[in-house]
């Protein structure tokens, strides 16, 4: 049995790094002064493989398992832009401006239609004749709003 000072001086590393890999768990914890060489050794030089094969980092990341995480994130990256070229799916940002000049084109439309319609409504010879020059400037307007079904709104 020995210390961690001695442990880390046999392995050829500091204090400080031995008590990391033993915080990290890559060298079993045990109680003060109950640590053996041959065990450290071989928990030391697995964590060793480890990095030398590729497999882990010196900070503790597994290397297989960020590839991974990268490849699923540029698969799912060109899945995203596949479906923006067929249209399934749109920008949001895009959405919104077409529909913001859609309202600003209705609007301009609603506001003109008094001036657009009055001499036509004074002229007219009842309330239903009327009514109906209303009603035609109104849907005239809403059919600048995409989606707008005349059928529906009636």
């Amino acid at each position: 049995m020995a210390s961690q000072s001695e442990i880390s001086s046999k392995l050829g590393i500091n204090v400080a790094t031995f008590k990391d890999f033993v915080a990290r768990g890559i060298i079993e914890e045990r109680d003060r002064g109950q640590y053996t060489l041959e065990e450290c050794a071989k928990q030391y030089l697995s964590h060793l493989r480890e990095i030398a094969a590729g497999r882990m980092t010196t900070d503790g990341l597994n290397l297989a398992d960020e590839r991974a995480r990268l490849a699923k994130e540029q698969a799912d990256a060109k899945e995203m832009e596949n479906m923006v070229e067929r249209g399934e799916l749109l920008y949001m940002d895009d959405v919104i401006k077409d529909f913001e000049e859609q309202l600003m084109i209705c609007k301009t439309k609603l506001l003109a239609t008094p001036t657009k319609i009055a001499a036509e409504v004074f002229s007219s010879r009842d309330v239903q004749e009327v009514k109906e020059i209303m009603e035609e400037a109104i849907k005239d307007a809403l059919s600048e709003l995409v989606g707008y079904r005349q059928k529906d709104a009636a």
